[in-house]
């Protein structure tokens, strides 16, 4: 929508010039308390004046505080607000750049990594992370966009350019809001929650198993296709959905694929999120559940069909965000079913829990604990590279240099099993992480 721009017949700005040629006028040299007074007042109508003439809203000057801005960074990212955790400080400026072109915002970190052992056989040393560019430009009443696009170094020192995301979206009302392209499936809380950015996430790391897909999760967490999305009041808070059809995901090389273009199979992937976010005295605590199916084939490098799978996902998740607490966790079901050897349906599970504690509006010291069993006869995981049970310990400390930047450092300790054998390691991250 066009800003509506204030002209010299605007009735408040024809108030503010009457107050700024009568204040002198009409005070004698007595009234310095009222001339004082009136001056006040003119000053915070000019402010107001400009905001509306810019297209911005007013604003504190006082910085927002750490644990406002990771309240907010819980909310869904499936909306077109591009950075849930962005303060009203940077809120403003984005508006103001509106008009003018993209509105453009991006996050970067730097982390320090050491695996003992490591399975590469490096050493600790220092990386770049990601550099995410996240854009929503809008096109006029209703329609929106989110764009996200992501610049990764690999291990082996090449960068790697990937447009994780690029949504066109409809708003019919706040009850729903149709959406194409490609999207954070709606699992669960934090994939919604957190994007590629990492300043937003309180840890350095990712639960592994929801791991983006070339990172070793081993969930679906893109699809490319439709998505709908809304809210409707119920009793003293919000109820929320997300639903989602798209191109199937195959498993070529080991590892889950994004379907970025046509289908490989044509066996579509449904699935979808319905939460409950309490008001009142339950004020910050959602309950939820969530569901998917799809048929996954696995390739391997050359081709090959490797097997068949009925992928079927069931679970639940919870976040509760008040007082400084952070708490969050999820659990997920799977029941798949074999459909070229034979083998029948194959159960397994994966959940994590994690806590956090804000003190003085600057550290986070937080824990996570995770776990997954998965069945290594289900073709599923054994035709991927990070199918194989394991359970993790995290603990970190998060300190927050100012309301943009964030230091990090997380140790973690690690049991696989590999093949019938106990594998354990320990990790050590920090991690410098900014957005902009």
């Amino acid at each position: 929508m066009k800003k509506k721009r204030i002209g010299w017949r605007s009735p408040a700005l024809v108030a503010a010039t009457s107050l700024a040629l009568m204040g002198p006028a009409c005070a004698a040299p007595s009234d310095a308390e009222r001339i004082a007074d009136l001056e006040r007042k003119l000053e915070l109508l000019t402010q107001r004046l400009l905001q509306v003439e810019g297209g911005t809203t007013a604003r504190s000057d006082k910085t927002p505080s750490a644990s406002a801005e990771k309240s907010a960074a819980s909310a869904t990212a499936q909306t077109p607000e591009p950075e849930p955790s962005a303060s009203h400080a940077h809120a403003a400026p984005a508006a103001r750049h509106a008009e003018n072109g993209v509105p453009i915002r991006a996050f970067v970190d730097v982390v320090y990594a050491r695996d003992k052992p490591d399975p590469t056989g490096r050493k600790g040393g220092f990386g770049v992370g990601t550099v995410d560019l996240y854009m929503t430009p809008s096109f006029g009443d209703h329609v929106k966009s989110i764009i996200e696009l992501v610049f990764e170094q690999e291990e082996d020192g090449s960068m790697v350019v990937d447009l994780e995301r690029v949504q066109l979206g409809y708003t019919f009302s706040d009850a729903l809001t149709a959406w194409a392209g490609r999207f954070h499936t709606p699992l669960g809380s934090w994939n919604a929650a957190f994007h590629h950015g990492a300043q937003i996430q309180t840890s350095v790391l990712r639960p592994r198993f929801i791991a983006f897909e070339d990172q070793g999760g081993i969930l679906p967490e893109h699809a490319v296709g439709l998505l709908g999305s809304g809210s409707v009041p119920l009793a003293g808070g919000r109820l929320k959905y997300d639903l989602f059809f798209g191109n199937g995901t195959p498993i070529v090389d080991g590892v889950l694929t994004v379907s970025g273009y046509k289908d490989d199979d044509n066996k579509k992937m449904l699935g979808g999120n319905l939460r409950h976010e309490f008001g009142g005295s339950l004020e910050g605590l959602t309950l939820g559940v969530h569901a998917l199916s799809t048929q996954v084939s696995a390739y391997d490098a050359a081709g090959a069909v490797l097997g068949r799978t009925r992928l079927n996902v069931g679970g639940g998740f919870a976040t509760l965000e008040r007082n400084g607490w952070e708490l969050m966790g999820e659990y997920y079901a799977f029941r798949n079913r074999d459909l070229a050897g034979g083998t029948g349906t194959h159960a397994s599970w994966a959940a994590f829990g994690q806590v956090g504690y804000t003190v003085a509006d600057a550290v986070t010291p937080y824990a996570r604990f995770e776990k997954a069993a998965l069945d290594q006869t289900d073709s599923y995981f054994a035709n991927m590279n990070s199918g194989r049970s394991y359970q993790r310990t995290s603990v970190g400390l998060r300190y927050e240099l100012n309301a943009t930047t964030a230091l990090k450092l997380e140790v973690g300790h690690t049991r696989e099993d590999q093949g019938g054998i106990d594998v354990k390691s320990r990790g050590l991250r920090a991690q410098v992480a900014a957005r902009f």
